[in-house]
């Protein structure tokens, strides 16, 4: 299929780029607006009459230039830029930005650039992401709770280290991901300790070779429990090989320190010190200094000498719970800007350059290919006869399918579906491509020609998060109430009292309660 079998006129480009979900802007190199669609007023809250022919900073940062730009760059660059923004608007609610800017022509007569800045909204899926880690913190401190009941010093120790464990994650710079999961591994390291009989745990004799290989088995237990989440691979690798040694003399596997990731060689350290600096059965903590000296001296054979250095050089008072099992805002680091609500300025842009306008600069098809070919969303066109005309290359890659087996043939994607989400302004589908299995928004343009135009917006990712995130979350609801069910003489576990029995139990049960009363969790672009 020929990129030139479909062109729009200047009508075409005025309906598409004001109906399609995607937000677009109009620069010019003095970062003046002369167009935004709809889309755009929407997602940041503006209105048309304040924005059009103003300095874009002036009405989104006080009048100051924003440090990060994509415009600035692709300036700069004459090239497409793209960069990810965390946006905080005015009245505080926060928008993800995905942020495209595409130089399009430059105006021989004055001598001024233009520009397409394209925003796509990806809030939606960063919320998910993050209700999810809630949900998720929620349950670890269930189970952390869950050992209280069996073993008090057990879940002290649980959150004592993990308050050295992401002291030291911040000490080293890590990012607010991996501190994160750092502080939830700490969190449960531990966990396999409920499969271990209390007379073994708390014996204040010395242990029999019998009994100590049961309490070597306690890293394989957690992982057997927490086997098959996905969101927490690295956390249950973590917990595993906390009992590991540099020198590879540690349990279970015997590993070296060449294999061994930094979170589990930091939750070694916050580990051995807790151990060393606690009260025990069979023997009287030991002062801080004591233990960091023995630290020290087991330090590049058991330990890592560069985490128990960094460990070292935290003052003592610094360690509180305040951080413990905080989420990170993002998996990603993100641009951040808070948006300033300030008057705009009197100054405007001596013409002002429409949509209508812009044939005397730029031909529709040059328009075409800047919306076409840049923008991460697919753009189809359909004949009356439901035939392609015309796929972009978003579009194309999104569900695998050739440009030459395109070319004229029929269309089944769109046709509807009975497990389609009907939304109000689109409808999300799932479907089977050649590329997989793909969801998508799909957004159909109205349009006074024959055409008919869809604009896609990818959603496979998010849905798939979604997804799993559901199983993961119900599969470790369901673990929480297998081990508040469990027997003594079949698991191991032996409570304390019916009272925090029933406390834990509650909380699983509001947790459930409260995803299935919230559904996912939705936005301004959600389905509604």
């Amino acid at each position: 299929m020929a990129e030139t079998n479909f062109q729009v006129d200047k009508s075409s480009i005025h309906t598409l780029i004001e109906q399609t979900p995607i937000a677009y802007i109009i620069m010019d190199d003095q970062y003046r607006i002369h167009y935004v669609n709809d889309s755009f007023l929407k997602l940041r809250k503006l209105d048309k009459d304040k924005t059009i022919g103003e300095v874009c900073y002036n009405i989104s940062n006080a009048g100051k230039p924003c440090p990060y730009c994509a415009v600035r760059q692709a300036l700069a660059t004459g090239k497409p830029a793209f960069m990810q923004r965390k946006d905080i608007l005015p009245d505080g609610s926060i928008r993800y930005i995905d942020d495209y800017a595409i130089p399009l022509f430059l105006d021989e007569a004055t001598g001024r650039k233009y520009l397409l800045e394209i925003m796509v909204n990806r809030t939606e899926e960063r919320l998910v992401r993050a209700q999810y880690q809630k949900d998720v913190e929620e349950a670890v401190r269930a189970l952390v709770e869950l050992i209280e009941a069996k073993d008090t010093y057990t879940a002290l120790h649980s959150k004592n280290v993990c308050t050295y464990a992401t002291r030291i994650a911040q000490h080293m710079h890590m990012t607010e991901t991996e501190i994160f999961n750092i502080s939830i591994a700490a969190l449960l390291h531990d966990l396999g300790k409920v499969k271990i009989p209390l007379e073994i745990i708390n014996k204040p004799e010395r242990l029999s070779d019998n009994e100590f290989h049961t309490i070597q088995l306690h890293p394989e237990f957690a992982c057997e429990m927490l086997d098959g989440f996905i969101q927490l691979e690295d956390i249950c690798e973590m917990v595993r090989h906390h009992h590991e040694r540099l020198d590879g003399r540690g349990y279970p596997d015997g590993i070296t320190g060449e294999y061994l990731s930094i979170g589990s060689r930091i939750l070694a350290v916050a580990d051995t010190y807790d151990a060393m600096t606690t009260d025990r059965s069979y023997r009287k903590a030991l002062p801080h200094e004591t233990a960091l000296q023995e630290m020290h001296r087991v330090s590049g054979s058991q330990l890592d000498p560069a985490i128990v250095e960094a460990f070292s050089k935290i003052p003592i008072e610094d360690f509180s719970e305040e951080s413990y099992g905080k989420s990170p805002d993002n998996q990603q680091s993100l641009l951040v800007r808070e948006l300033k609500d300030d008057s705009s300025s009197d100054i405007r842009a001596d013409q002002i350059l429409t949509i209508d306008t812009l044939e005397n600069s730029i031909t529709p098809e040059q328009m075409q290919a800047a919306i076409f070919e840049h923008t991460p969303c697919g753009y189809v066109v359909l004949d009356k006869d439901n035939k392609f005309q015309y796929a972009n290359a978003f579009f194309r890659t999104l569900t695998g399918m050739e440009e030459s087996v395109l070319s004229g043939q029929p269309c089944t994607l769109f046709l509807p579906d009975d497990e389609d989400e009907v939304c109000k302004t689109h409808i999300r589908m799932r479907r089977q491509t050649q590329a997989g299995i793909r969801t998508f928004d799909a957004y159909l343009i109205p349009t006074s020609t024959e055409y008919r135009i869809y604009a896609v917006i990818d959603c496979t990712e998010e849905a798939e998060m979604i997804r799993k995130m559901d199983i993961e979350l119900t599969h470790l609801l369901q673990l929480l109430q297998q081990l508040l069910l469990a027997e003594k003489d079949k698991q191991g576990i032996d409570f304390c009292s019916p009272e925090e029995l029933s406390y834990v139990k509650e909380k699983i049960e509001r947790i459930a309660s409260q995803r299935k009363r919230n559904g996912i969790v939705g936005s301004e672009n959600g389905c509604t």
